[in-house]
């Protein structure tokens, strides 16, 4: 049975293995172990072509996929999330350091570290400040087109290394023109190495996907490559990998290099923590568990420090392992750390093993790896259901292919930003009308059958009234009042969800309230919240609209709107019984905490209800023709 993550307390707050690690299920085991040795089987050559993405020795890969795995286990809150290096934060890394002046491999290698250790500084950080909630202001149709662009960059990045060619340099327009032009100097055995690669990984992963088909692709083309003369025609390969554990060492660098990092970091630490939540909350919400954004920013911080002080570079989370560790049945964070240990066997005993592995290998193992980020049919969707935010998606997409990676994840939040900006701006309002026979008013749109009385106008603001949105809605009321097919007489502005007016909204109902009594029309408010009714008589609006217009129930200021028009005593009639019950219903719920005395009081006073109540029934049954009109 699948166990929840409660309220945190003491050291659980901070490690939630203290937490599920007791209540671990025995029959667990076996699965976790299963899916732990099959990450293993498919992190090491996705690990060891990511770090070729990123620029750095094939080590550097391996050791990201040991250390900050086991961290996770012990601070990550997702069960299903596998931590690691991934294709798209590995060209983020290759894209953000290529214009520094670096000097030297080991000085390339040391800023990477460095770089993940200022990750995992600004993710404690973000986690001491409660800074999980800001990934939910990054829209879903950025990520889709974002994901899509970084998809087709990295597969540009490892066209030269498949067909044997030069390393190539630039955005993606300038890769694949350098391989037009270059077309002459392919390597014929390294396309063939790769193409043959390509092909047995897709359709083996498509008919048996829980083989491991990435490791025996790498095995077998590294066997290939010890018994034939391929190497000497020009395949290259990626040389010796160190064998042992890394040690763990702070990297050499000045403190006049960190500003130069930290917008590389900053950009990494964006793009990792999207990339994890969103798959996190996938997975949880498949397997009906929560997962705590702000526990994964300490997740994150830990896992990143890790790899940095590991001579590694920023990690983050892998959707291909991820939804692998989920098929394969993993039931717990465990899965995550029995593959970081069997990771580190291999680096203490079989480095060796991949010292001939063929260059071509690694591209197809990453080319293939990265169709999971080709989101195409979302795009369609999006084009068909959502255009605006389609074009936010190829906006997404553009950035990246034209700018590149970096620049493509403040081109991602930027859009986001302006997403929000623009809802938020939009004024939500919903035209009312009373429910026959029922004290309620609701939206005439969805309920035609709604009533409505001549000269009063029923609005409700569907959001909060804040600086963002104030002018919108206040235009919005004061042209539907123009454009009425009635002069109106009253406006009732319903503010029962807006709980969160801020002083620019409080003003601009004063702005409101003025601007309708220049035309004759008065303003009311109904259902105001107690801390918007608050800082309205704080800032004067209340005094200045008028405190007898201010009124707890819709019901009673439209009441109050019939008794100061003299509206027909029909209408009148129509809408008293409706209070009578509201009355009926608050003397009733005050009855049972009452003295004897008062009590009995209360059932007097609702008797007397009861009778008015009968009276006016009576006199709207004997058939004055009333004055309320159908929408």
């Amino acid at each position: 049975m699948p166990y929840a993550i409660p309220r945190k307390h003491g050291l659980k707050r901070y490690l939630p293995i203290l937490e599920w690690l007791p209540a671990y299920d025995s029959a667990w085991l076996r699965p976790d172990l299963m899916a732990g040795l099959t990450l293993a089987a498919f992190t090491i050559p996705e690990a060891i072509a990511y770090a070729e993405l990123a620029g750095l020795p094939p080590s550097a890969g391996l050791y990201a996929s040991i250390l900050p795995a086991l961290l996770y286990t012990v601070f990550g809150s997702s069960r299903q999330l596998v931590l690691g290096p991934t294709s798209a934060v590995s060209i983020l890394i290759a894209s953000g350091l290529s214009g520094l002046a670096i000097s030297s491999p080991e000085q390339y290698a040391a800023v990477a570290a460095a770089t993940a250790i200022l990750v995992g500084f600004i993710a404690i950080v973000s986690y001491l400040l409660r800074l999980g909630f800001l990934v939910n202001f990054i829209s879903e149709s950025v990520l889709i087109g974002f994901a899509t662009g970084a998809g087709l960059y990295i597969a540009s990045t490892q066209l030269s290394k498949l067909f044997g060619m030069p390393a190539s340099h630039g955005q993606f327009l300038e890769r694949v023109l350098y391989i037009v032009q270059h077309l002459g100097n392919i390597n014929v055995y390294s396309l063939a190495l790769g193409v043959g690669g390509i092909v047995i990984l897709v359709i083996g992963e498509h008919f048996f996907r829980r083989i491991p088909w990435a490791l025996l692709v790498v095995l077998g083309a590294t066997a290939l490559m010890s018994v034939t003369g391929l190497a000497s025609r020009g395949v290259n390969i990626i040389g010796e990998i160190p064998r042992g554990l890394p040690a763990f060492v702070f990297p050499e660098i000045t403190l006049a290099e960190i500003p130069d990092l930290l917008r590389t970091a900053v950009g990494a630490f964006v793009l990792a923590y999207l990339e994890g939540m969103s798959m996190a909350r996938t997975f949880a919400a498949k397997n009906k568990y929560r997962v705590d954004a702000n526990q994964e920013l300490l997740a994150l911080g830990c896992a990143s420090l890790g790899a940095g002080l590991t001579q590694s570079y920023p990690v983050a989370g892998s959707f291909s392992r991820s939804a692998l560790n989920d098929a394969i049945g993993g039931r717990s964070q465990l899965a995550n750390g029995i593959g970081g240990l069997l990771i580190a066997s291999v680096v203490l005993f079989f480095a060796g093993v991949f010292t001939n592995l063929p260059e071509p290998i690694l591209a197809a193992v990453v080319i293939v790896a990265v169709r999971g980020l080709f989101k195409i049919g979302a795009l369609i969707r999006l084009y068909r259901l959502r255009r605006t935010e389609f074009w936010t998606a190829m906006g997404a997409l553009v950035g990246v292919l034209v700018l590149g990676i970096l620049d493509g994840v403040v081109i991602g939040a930027l859009l986001s930003l302006l997403l929000v900006i623009s809802r938020a701006s939009e004024s939500r309002m919903s035209l009312l009308g009373k429910v026959p026979g029922l004290p309620q008013f609701t939206n005439l749109k969805d309920n035609p059958e709604n009533a409505t009385i001549p000269g009063l106008s029923i609005m409700r603001a569907d959001e909060g009234i804040f600086y963002a949105n104030a002018d919108s809605i206040r235009g919005e009321i004061l042209n539907h009042v123009r454009s009425a097919d009635h002069p109106i007489k009253t406006v009732i502005l319903d503010l029962e969800m807006t709980s969160d007016l801020d002083l620019p909204g409080a003003e601009m109902l004063g702005e409101l309230h003025t601007k309708l009594r220049e035309n004759g029309i008065h303003l009311r408010l109904s259902r105001v919240q107690r801390q918007a009714r608050m800082l309205l008589a704080r800032s004067g609006i209340s005094q200045e609209i008028g405190p007898e217009k201010i009124h707890p129930r819709t019901l009673f200021a439209v009441a109050a709107y019939l008794s100061e028009e003299g509206v027909g005593s029909s209408i009148s009639c129509d809408i008293l019984p409706d209070m009578i019950r509201c009355v009926q219903d608050l003397v009733v719920a005050r009855v049972g905490s009452m003295e004897a005395s008062d009590r009995e009081l209360l059932e007097n006073i609702s008797g007397r209800l009861e009778s008015i109540l009968e009276m006016i029934e009576q006199m709207n049954g004997h058939g004055n023709s009333s004055k309320i009109q159908k929408h």
